[in-house]
């Protein structure tokens, strides 16, 4: 969630993301939102930016690392397929679990961003 879909204190979403969450959803994929961030603050953050309405499921850090241990995420619990995230080294977790990953920039306040960066995901999913 942050730097993935917001920025990196839950202002403000990421250009171009809820676009990219609206199309997902009518082509019929399930939208599961697993984020480092705790559940208070994630929920507040997911409840200013609309989000609540893209996302099937919510995974905080208390569901899947309450010990605070540095776990990856480990998206076979879900039966995910593919994980969107900024953080190279979960990307590479997911690899070595037999899934796909893919890396975006770490999104910062008022930052620009390549108005194609989603393209090689959508290329994914087809």
């Amino acid at each position: 969630m942050d730097n993935t879909l917001v920025d990196e204190f839950g202002a403000s979403a990421r250009p171009g993301v809820i676009d990219l969450l609206v199309h997902l959803k009518r082509t019929g994929h399930t939208l599961i939102l697993w984020t480092n961030s705790r559940k208070e603050r994630a929920r507040q953050i997911i409840l200013d930016n609309n989000l609540r309405r893209y996302f099937t499921t919510f995974i905080f850090r208390e569901d899947y690392d309450p010990e605070e241990k540095g776990l990856s995420k480990d998206i076979r619990k879900v039966k995910g397929d593919i994980l969107v995230d900024d953080d190279p080294a979960e990307i590479r977790h997911v690899a070595t679990l037999g899934k796909h990953g893919y890396l975006v920039a770490s999104y910062r306040k008022g930052m620009t961003v390549d108005r194609n960066e989603f393209a090689g995901l959508l290329k994914m999913l087809r």
